[in-house]
């Protein structure tokens, strides 16, 4: 393909000002836009993950979490040990299955009702008053107790329907009389009844509930049955009661045992104690600082940022317990220093800092120090070491954490909703490459950027910074394309493996190489793009070099180049984004075309919050140089449009040939760019006038409608459309006002 075969409008001048900004859900957020605040910022902690990094001991009891619901494990837990007990007492087979079938249609009768409780409390919370009156309480009816169920099963079931019915005093007396009886026949349900004991006391007898629930682990160690894991349900509600009588440290305590059995739920209290803590005086937070286990949770909640405060006032309170306390542990240092850091503090970080003896986390924040203080060289230089302590993991080999502080961090990755997250390691390289960038070192940006999943971000690199030579010689070198048998084979299993998930290397593979080719293509080196396009759009872009070979073969046939050239001209305007739109702007590839997110490398070059990392005179002039041809939204529409009247110039004038290709190549562009089409519509009634298409061209003042073969749509009469206003020549009820294209859908590409 001849070196201008796609077309240059630097000079022409032609071009329209219609653009579009639109935003939508979850753009990944980018480094390069937010200025030096997008690297300053702090990364945060998750706050279940740093509960997992706790060394706590091995649990005593074993949680059972309810995978169908509490009631329906409750049944099953019931009659299973109910069945044990039958078989124990010699009962016949066919009177413990009527038993068993009577219990269960019982225990039934107690969970629908609890079910439609819970959804009339629900209802209750949202109704207005008039409605809360309507809708009444739900009644329980008749619950009996089995004839026939061992002592402890009747005396437990007994206390269980008194306590559905709000009648404590009687629930009590069962289940004190249950645990009355004789050890030998109390097996079964002595820590049930203990545990509901525990719960039947609640917030108004704290310390008794507290009794019962260490009663209930007590007789579990003793060897009773505890099928359904009350044990270590025990501890959450323990804990409960501790919270009720201020004690924040048993609590704590006893959350954390509850979360080593094996129920995550803990992990939820313990957030809400741990953010609870920090608006206690100063001697609980010294007390809770002095605990190893205690402060290592209460700072896990801050440093995750899921605590109920604004501003940092709650953290310099909890910081300067820490510091009266007296601790100098290395940990708890990596810790307060990522807190005083979110919190603003950098002369409490910096301290915090010193003290953590090069961890990789207080690197990492030594490094945003030195960026703050305007070192960007030594930042990048101490990154650079910060990036290695931070290795990303290929997919699927992260299985939870390492037990350190970095493997629990991550940072927002979307910019407008908020939501999803990027790990430490990766928010380290792509910090890294945005610090490269300000040193001009392009390569090392983009392979950090590309490298780290922040695609945006590289895409504008590889784009607008790199030129073509660097680009080539970067993606050949890094992302080869696999020409042995060996290599095309390990590309094609990376690609099997994982190649739908962003930060993948298959992933990164594939689409660095097609941003290539679809840039050799807008460079009109055709020759050299076919290897880097994907397997499912070398066909169509064989079509293209197909077409413009047909098209520029000056030893064939005027008609024939032309059919070559409009055929190009066609695919081009209906797949050019896929062969050659540019990833960012101005066509914004890496949306289907669907929104327009403007320039990086303008709001890189005016953003007023850079005071560091700030675009370099070489980057403004880099991205200027290598701009899109044109820099216009969809781009590729004026090649296409371009390319046909290539067509048209081969053509005779007054040819019905010649009139469809100029009418259709301006339709192209009459809606978005009025000014440029207005140069296919001359053309088309300067050459074309005596043909039907451009008679009817020169009647309407723009272009008249062609149907999908490209033939002319009859003008509608005017008696079939609106009533004209006076004077209102008919040709002008449909005209579009020049200058003023009707909005069309963003994703039409």
């Amino acid at each position: 393909m001849k070196s201008n075969r796609i077309w240059s409008f630097a000079l022409t001048g032609w071009l329209g000002s219609a653009s579009l900004f639109a935003c939508g859900p979850d753009f990944p957020n980018t480094l390069l836009d937010g200025g030096d605040g997008a690297v300053l910022t702090a990364p945060v902690a998750d706050f279940y993950r740093e509960l997992q990094r706790m060394k706590l001991p091995l649990p005593a009891f074993q949680a059972l979490p309810a995978t169908d619901g509490p009631g329906v494990q409750s049944i099953e837990a019931d009659l299973a040990d109910l069945n044990v007990a039958l078989r124990k007492a010699n009962t016949p087979a066919q009177e413990r299955e009527g038993i068993l079938q009577q219990h269960r249609a019982e225990r039934e009768k107690l969970r629908q009702y609890q079910e439609a409780l819970d959804d009339w409390r629900g209802r209750q919370q949202w109704a207005s008053d008039a409605d809360k009156v309507k809708d009444r309480r739900p009644v329980l009816g008749d619950v009996l107790v089995t004839e026939g169920l061992p002592g402890e099963f009747a005396d437990y079931f007994r206390g269980l329907i008194a306590y559905h019915r709000g009648n404590n005093l009687e629930a009590r007396r069962a289940w004190e009389t249950l645990l009355d009886r004789p050890k030998e026949q109390r097996h079964f349900r002595s820590a049930w009844a203990a545990y509901m004991l525990g719960r039947l006391c609640g917030d108004a007898e704290p310390e008794k509930a507290i009794e019962h629930f260490r009663q209930t682990r007590q007789l579990v160690k003793q060897g009773f049955a505890d099928r359904l894991g009350l044990a270590a349900a025990s501890l959450g509600w323990e804990a409960r009661a501790n919270l009720r009588l201020n004690r924040f440290e048993a609590a704590i305590e006893l959350y954390l045992q509850q979360l080593a059995s094996g129920d995550e739920t803990a992990a939820r209290s313990l957030r809400h104690v741990a953010s609870s803590v920090l608006e206690s005086d100063a001697d609980v937070l010294r007390s809770l600082a002095a605990n190893p286990r205690t402060r290592h949770a209460v700072s896990a909640c801050v440093i995750s940022r899921r605590w109920a405060h604004s501003g940092s006032g709650a953290v310099m309170l909890w910081l300067e317990a820490v510091e009266a306390a007296g601790v100098r542990d290395v940990e708890s240092a990596e810790q307060l220093a990522l807190a005083a850091y979110q919190a603003g503090e950098m002369e409490i970080a910096q301290r915090w800092i010193s003290r953590s003896r090069d961890t990789p986390v207080a690197q990492w924040l030594q490094a945003k120090l030195l960026l703050r203080a305007g070192k960007v060289d030594q930042a990048a230089r101490l990154l650079a070491k910060v990036s290695n302590l931070f290795p990303i993991e290929s997919e699927g080999a992260r299985t939870g954490t390492n037990g350190e502080l970095k493997d629990s961090l991550y940072a927002a990755m979307y910019a407008y909703s908020g939501t999803g997250e990027i790990d430490a390691a990766h928010r380290v390289l792509g910090e890294l490459g945005v610090l490269r960038l300000a040193r001009r070192e392009y390569t090392e940006a983009l392979d950090a950027l590309l490298r780290s999943g922040f695609w945006t971000d590289a895409a504008y690199v590889a784009e607008r910074v790199l030129n073509p030579a660097e680009l080539k010689s970067y993606v050949d070198r890094n992302w080869p394309g696999g020409q042995s048998d060996d290599g095309k084979a390990a590309v094609a299993a990376e690609h099997e493996e994982r190649s739908d998930n962003p930060f993948s290397s298959a992933h990164i593979h594939t689409e660095i190489r097609y941003l290539l080719a679809r840039r050799l293509v807008r460079l009109s080196r055709c020759h050299e793009a076919r290897e880097y396009f994907p397997a499912m759009w070398q066909a169509k872009f064989d079509e293209l070099v197909k077409s413009l070979s047909t098209g520029e073969s000056e030893n064939l046939l005027a008609e024939r180049r032309a059919a070559g050239f409009f055929e190009a001209a066609k695919i081009v305007r209906h797949d050019g984004m896929e062969l050659m739109g540019t990833e960012v702007q101005p066509d914004w590839h890496l949306y289907r075309g669907n929104f327009d997110l403007g320039s990086i490398g303008a709001r890189r070059a005016t953003n007023e919050t850079a005071n560091a990392l700030f675009a370099s005179e070489d980057e403004v002039r880099r991205t200027d140089r290598h701009r899109a041809d044109p820099e216009a939204r969809f781009h590729y529409r004026y090649q296409a449009a371009f390319l046909a009247l290539d067509a048209a110039r081969l053509l005779p004038d007054n040819a019905d040939e010649t009139a469809r290709i100029l009418c259709t190549a301006g339709s192209w562009l009459k809606e978005r760019d009025p000014q440029t089409a207005d140069l296919f519509y001359k053309a088309l009634v300067r050459r074309c006038r005596k043909t039907a298409i451009g008679a009817e061209a020169d009647r309407k003042r723009w272009f008249p409608k062609l149907d999908e073969n490209g033939n002319l749509v009859p003008s509608v009469r005017p008696s079939q459309t609106t009533e004209l206003t006076p004077n209102q020549p008919a040709d002008e009820a449909s005209q579009p006002v020049k200058g003023t294209p009707a909005e069309e859908p963003a994703n039409q590409n």
